[in-house]
């Protein structure tokens, strides 16, 4: 269920209530309000991922193709995208600085998080970004030994302590962020895709299996593997093309919100599109109008 901080207020009782207070009060007003804030962090982790999964160049489309080196920089990126999503500085020792205040900033896709020493004393946002159910969780706690495990690596480095966990303040728990549709698919169903020649046929054949289903530019790029991906969707030789002849309309939610409201299809945003075969005489007489289909 998610969390919200009208639902579930820190705790006056908390040991470090006045300085998780103000940590969490500057993020919300970076944020323009908490509404927001609610709904682009988590879109936030989507783009992070997929950022360093890099599908269009890597011909990768899973977290779990990456390399441990490249799921440990995913923390950068996260780091680097919050950063920027709130238009704050970068601490002089740690990762952010949030009203004057040194910030630790820690990500996880497991369930622990590695804390440096010179983290001691300071607030540390911590997040969860599991894309096994593409859900993520944002929370504050102010690293004291007291939070802490005893044991270190060879960097010093240590973790939250059970005891540690309940300390934490969670902004977001457990809250949906968009899935990487690559796994929706299904890794046997996208090897099919990818063995098909030409990107044209590719794309072609995504929109014919997968239809009423909202693909994203990116994901477009990441099938397609050529530099003039769009031009493989256009009419005059592209997907859009071999799909009309068969009855099945290709619809960009840019240029055609109106139309893929009237026929009850899944909200598309600018750079989203989707297909769709219509059966009742009404759509298919739509469709022919808007000369989608032939």
């Amino acid at each position: 269920m998610t969390q919200v901080a009208a639902d579930r207020p820190l705790d006056i009782s908390h040991k470090d209530y006045e300085l998780i207070q103000r940590i969490e009060a500057e993020i919300i007003s970076h944020a323009k309000g908490w509404q927001n804030f609610r709904v682009q962090f988590p879109n936030l982790v989507r783009q992070a991922i997929d950022e360093v999964i890099d599908a269009p160049r890597s011909k990768r489309f899973r977290i779990d193709e990456l390399e441990k080196t490249e799921k440990t920089y995913l923390g950068t990126k996260i780091e680097i995208l919050l950063r920027n999503y709130l238009d704050l500085e970068r601490g002089k020792n740690l990762d952010v600085l949030i009203d004057g205040i040194e910030v630790d900033i820690k990500n996880t896709i497991g369930s622990t998080w590695t804390i440096p020493l010179e983290a001691l004393g300071h607030p540390c946002i911590l997040i969860i970004s599991a894309e096994n159910t593409a859900k993520c969780s944002f929370g504050i706690i102010v690293i004291s030994p007291e939070v802490l495990n005893e044991g270190r690596n060879r960097d010093q480095k240590t973790t939250i302590s059970k005891a540690g966990m309940k300390n934490i303040h969670w902004l977001l728990y457990d809250v949906q962020y968009p899935i990487n549709i690559w796994e929706t698919i299904g890794e046997k169903s996208l090897k099919k895709l990818l063995a098909i020649a030409g990107g044209t046929e590719r794309l072609a054949q995504l929109f014919r299996e997968f239809p009423e289903t909202p693909f994203t530019r990116n994901q477009i790029e990441a099938l397609a593997q050529q530099k003039d991906f769009m031009k493989r969707l256009r009419k005059n030789g592209g997907a859009r093309d071999m799909l009309s002849k068969e009855g099945i309309a290709l619809l960009s939610g840019q240029t055609h919100k109106d139309l893929i409201s009237q026929l009850h299809l899944p909200q598309c945003k600018k750079d989203e599109f989707i297909s769709y075969k219509p059966e009742s005489e009404l759509h298919i007489n739509l469709l022919r109008r808007a000369h989608e289909i032939e």
